[in-house]
């Protein structure tokens, strides 16, 4: 009763450099509200996040292939991840069980004014310095950890139920996983699990 495979997530930071000033992103849903599996919502709704994932600092300008989830809790249904629409389309490509979903954008509260109550007067930093598409990378093949089937695709997402609701995970068989660490792409971490059932 366990799904082995390679776990594929985005982090805030460029691995070679170790260079946080990378923007990060936040679902919309809140506190109140859990965000949808991606393939129950139309659009992802998403604004750029003015908090850190590392800690007080907040996040930088710099987009990097893939961005970071900040919203804590988020770990819970990591069904897939945000990236530049042009390296979404070529890995659906070349991967066989990815989807693309569109993101519906709002904007931060923060980005006008301070935490304080008053009007900003000049631009935050936690704003990307250049204009990007981005698109939220996902599997809708679920495997369930706790009665496992074989996985026919590339990507797949493992979840599990448990007292806290459901966890999932974005993963890829060790083959999908080989090929996408010799791309080297900066801001991702592609890492051997075994999620217990």
């Amino acid at each position: 009763m366990s799904v082995s495979g390679y776990t594929v997530e985005a982090h805030g930071h460029d691995r070679k450099s170790d260079d946080y000033g990378y923007v990060n992103i936040m679902y919309r849903y809140g506190n109140k509200k859990p965000c949808p599996r991606p393939e129950q919502c139309e659009r992802i709704e998403v604004m750029w996040a003015d908090e850190s994932v590392y800690g007080p600092p907040a996040p930088g300008c710099k987009v990097g292939d893939f961005i970071m989830t900040w919203l804590m809790g988020s770990e819970r249904l990591n069904c897939g991840i945000f990236t530049r629409r042009g390296i979404a389309q070529y890995l659906s490509e070349i991967f066989s069980g990815l989807k693309i979903k569109e993101l519906e954008w709002f904007e931060n509260p923060r980005e006008k004014t301070l935490k304080n109550g008053k009007p900003r007067m000049r631009r935050v930093k936690w704003l990307p310095e250049c204009e990007v598409d981005l698109v939220y990378l996902y599997s809708d093949c679920y495997i369930d950890a706790r009665n496992p089937m074989p996985i026919q695709t590339d990507f797949f997402t493992a979840t599990r139920m448990d007292a806290w609701g459901e966890t999932t995970w974005f993963m890829c068989t060790p083959k999908a996983a080989e090929k996408l660490i010799t791309m080297d792409f900066e801001n991702l971490t592609v890492k051997e699990a075994t999620i217990v059932g």
